[in-house]
């Protein structure tokens, strides 16, 4: 079945003709269906309302407009009042229409498509078409709105079209006591040349002028007949909802009381109170004419000084009044993402799987790499950024690239990385120095794959600060990796049983208090760093062969991170591996073993993200593994696998955290829910390794959205093209999706396909194909990019096997060079780099 065939109970459907695209039928969805835009310079949210939310230059600028937290309605809409309506005004995404009083009402036509260039809303009432286009154009904090009316009544009709945008323009960080109007200030404009609009200057709470912003709004003039810069006179005793200057018709600033840009009098501006950019507009349309009115908000570059940008500036926004600009536009941002599409495809029986994973993944990736997991905070998380950009990688490797400079350079010259990091970097104010131990593993593993993917070793050789430093004490990229596996093999940071230390807390955020005093370990750290020793003797030898490293200091380095894995591994086997066959989650500072066969509180408990990464990382040997995979089906539930089981309620346990002390009640996020990065991306990953490849396939189903019969749109409540963080278990809302968009298991999605099912995985001089594939696909093919060309790779599968590579050629010629592959032991061919020669490479693979 194809993702256009998938029957979603009414709500909507997957687009048949546009990629990534997806039509919504109906306005009473069960929850807010989101789909974002984004080009770097602004990043947009809407979904079946209209427009939700905007920031300039994610994730570290200032909100442009945002919905109150449980507002339904569009921040940014039109208004159309007429007499001759039967029900009273409403908007272009139909509701607010306060004139109808059954909420469950629905206009005579309803469609809204989101596809990555643009989102349509299109509506039939009253008489009128009405269609919205909302985008962004390729570059720039500009956002862009276009409402065409159509008159399909029999005679002309009189009305008025009333856009209207409650803009925000405050930054994040706002101190509790502040409002952002007291630093807002917006104008009444006109502009004969190009428009009328407003302008928004907004300054500094703590009197930086570096943080001044300027934006402008600019609308037709044509037809313009009042305007409204007061949001308390716009909406009078009414509510945004139900304003009273629409109910009554009319606007009170008329065309007169606007100003050139930049001139302020006492009817045009509006500060220290709310404001709005209202405009009203009185048409009268013949029958099957149609008017469309376009709107640009957009963030202006500020001059030396921070004041008013000049009417010059301001105007290079409005271009975007023209149909042919917006046209180009959207082709433009449409393109983009077609051709992020276009770096990796993949081919297997299953044709839901295939659209979804060449669509979906990669736009909800760039989605994701720009959210981070806030809206907005500033900051980057420092495991977060880097499980996403580990992923990013092969998609958009300079943008990669500019992420790991940054969060290195908020590394501290132990080599500990933040939980959370300034987005501006080393110059940044914003971090969370809370003592969570594990970002630097994730870093490891990041630039690492950036280096497979890439071959870009120059940028180990880069100059970067420290954050605990003076900027003017810089090291290398490289002496930053080699710092971050020191702080994991300092002894200050190991405990009494040779593990990683989890001072406050690892991946598992609800397990917060296990290590405060500085006793508690934790295993999926530890696991982890095994990793990355492993990974980082690679790359040093890599270096030490190609004379850019010396070989005495790269030998000493080597001896010694081998030393620390045999120690570390060691460790994990005699002390965390548990007499029922699996491993222990964490060791707490009161002494006890926690997800272990007999917690503190008398329960069988357990963690699988600590034997899932025991497998990955290699630690657990073959007969460990099945063992450990034996408790997938005590993790089993309806909607995947459990991360961690059972819950903590039978009693508080001291010195866990707030999943045991009543405070992350049993069913909410990560508690005793499927959690899907843990709960089936690390489960993924780890089966990957053991070769499962049905287990694979069945986990990657539990991950994915769209599959009605693991997650039926009725309970889940979330959009069906949609990743979502977890799968919840909540009062009244069982298996109910939290959070879509802001979650891991996009990139580890993304990765379980190529990296661990196609089994393509690029090395620092080469590439390896280790498929893991389900029994029943006969054959797999993937387009993928490997140093700069394009590779297809074509798996056959004839016995129906799982895993095992038997042969493997480049363009007709075979791979000799085999290895061990040192976490699944697994034997496996490595083409040399130097065998893709062509720009458009065959890889024939046969298991």
């Amino acid at each position: 079945m194809n993702l256009n065939e998938i029957d979603l109970c009414g709500y909507g459907r997957f687009s048949a003709e546009n990629k990534a695209g997806f039509i919504i039928d109906t306005p009473n969805l069960p929850t807010p269906w989101d789909f974002i835009y984004q080009n770097r310079s602004m990043l947009l949210r809407v979904d079946q309302h209209g427009v939700a939310y905007a920031q300039s230059f994610p994730p570290s600028d200032i909100v442009m407009f945002m919905r109150d937290r449980f507002q339904r309605s569009s921040v940014w809409s039109t208004w159309f009042r007429s007499p001759d309506f039967d029900a009273g005004p409403f908007t272009n995404f139909f509701r607010p229409a306060p004139g109808i009083a059954d909420p469950t009402a629905a206009p005579k036509k309803y469609e809204v498509t989101f596809t990555p260039g643009r989102a349509i809303y299109e509506i039939e009432h009253e008489g009128l078409r009405v269609t919205t286009e909302v985008f962004l154009p390729e570059a720039g904090p500009t956002v862009c709105q276009a409402v065409s009316i159509t008159n399909l009544r029999r005679r002309t009709l009189k009305l008025s079209a009333m856009p209207v945008l409650r803009h925000a323009c405050q930054w994040a960080d706002m101190a509790a006591w502040d409002k952002p109007e007291w630093y807002l200030r917006t104008a009444f404009f006109k502009d004969q040349r190009v428009g009328a609009g407003f302008s928004v200057h907004v300054t500094s709470p703590v009197c930086d002028i570096t943080r001044r912003r300027a934006a402008a709004f600019w609308s037709d003039l044509e037809g313009l007949t009042a305007a409204e810069v007061s949001y308390d006179a716009f909406i009078g005793n009414g509510t945004f909802e139900n304003p009273e200057s629409v109910a009554r018709g009319g606007l009170e600033l008329g065309v007169a009381d606007a100003r050139k840009w930049g001139e302020y009098t006492d009817r045009n501006q509006m500060f220290s109170f709310p404001p709005v950019c209202a405009l009203q507009y009185d048409l009268a349309l013949a029958p099957g004419r149609t008017r469309t009115l376009r709107q640009v908000f957009a963030w202006l570059p500020m001059p030396p000084g921070g004041l008013l940008p000049d009417v010059k500036t301001a105007r290079r926004a409005a271009v975007f009044l023209k149909a042919k600009a917006c046209q180009d536009a959207v082709r433009r941002s449409a393109m983009r993402y077609e051709n992020l599409m276009k770096v990796r495809q993949v081919k297997t029986p299953d044709p839901a799987l295939n659209r979804y994973t060449n669509e979906w993944m990669p736009v909800q990736l760039d989605w994701v790499c720009s959210l981070d997991r806030g809206w907005p905070t500033k900051m980057r998380g420092g495991r977060d950024a880097a499980n996403d950009f580990t992923a990013m990688a092969p998609l958009d490797p300079a943008f990669t690239r500019a992420l790991i400079l940054t969060e290195l350079s908020c590394q501290r010259v132990d080599g500990w990385v933040p939980r959370h990091f300034s987005a501006k970097g080393h110059s940044g104010p914003e971090r969370d120095v809370r003592q969570a131990c594990d970002a630097g593993a994730w870093v490891l593993e990041m630039v690492y794959e950036y280096l497979c993917h890439t071959k870009d070793f120059d940028l180990l050789k880069e100059v970067i600060p420290w954050l605990d430093q003076p900027a003017d004490r810089k090291d290398t990229v490289l002496e930053h990796l080699i710092r971050a596996v020191q702080f994991f093999i300092n002894d200050a940071n190991l405990g009494e049983h040779g593990l990683v230390k989890l001072w406050e807390g690892e991946w598992l955020d609800t397990v917060n208090r296990a290590g405060m005093r500085g006793r508690g370990e934790g295993v999926m750290v530890t696991a982890q760093v095994i990793m990355s020793l492993v990974q980082m003797q690679v790359l040093i030898r890599h270096l030490a062969d190609g004379k850019s490293m010396p070989a005495s200091r790269a030998q000493e380095l080597l001896d010694l991170y081998e030393r620390k894995r045999v120690a570390f591994t060691d460790s994990m086997r005699k002390h965390a591996w548990n007499s029922e066959g699996y491993f222990n989650g964490f060791f707490n500072d009161d002494g006890h073993w926690l997800f272990s066969p007999k917690d503190p509180d008398g329960q069988r408990r357990v963690y699988g993200a600590a034997s899932w990464w025991a497998i990955i990382a290699g630690v657990a040997a073959p007969d460990m593994v099945d063992s450990c995979l034996k408790e997938m089906d005590f993790l089993k539930c309806d909607m995947g696998y459990r991360l961690n089981w059972p819950p903590f309620v039978y009693g508080p346990v001291p010195n866990v955290g707030r999943m045991a002390s009543g405070d992350s009640p049993a069913g909410r996020s990560e508690h005793a829910n499927p959690y899907n990065q843990g709960s089936h991306g690390f489960l993924g990953r780890a089966l990957a390794v053991a070769g499962k490849g049905d287990l694979l396939r069945e986990v990657l189903t539990c991950l994915l959205p769209y599959d009605q019969k693991q997650h039926p749109v009725g309970q889940v409540r979330t959009a069906p093209y949609a990743l979502v963080n977890v799968w919840q278990n909540v009062p009244r809302f069982r298996n109910r999706a939290l959070m879509t968009f802001l979650t891991g298991s996009t990139a580890y999605a993304i990765r379980m396909v190529y990296d661990w099912m196609c089994g393509i995985r690029p090395t620092l001089d080469g590439l390896i194909v280790d498929p893991c594939i389900p029994s029943d696909f006969p054959e797999v093919e993937a387009s993928v990019r490997h140093m700069g060309k394009i590779v297809v790779v074509r798996i056959r599968n004839p016995d129906r096997r799982e895993t095992g590579v038997r042969t493997m050629s480049v363009n007709g010629v075979a791979v000799k060079r085999v290895e061990v592959d040192p976490f699944s032991r697994r034997r496996v061919f490595v083409a040399d780099d130097a065998l893709f020669s062509r720009r458009k490479n065959q890889v024939e693979v046969l298991l």
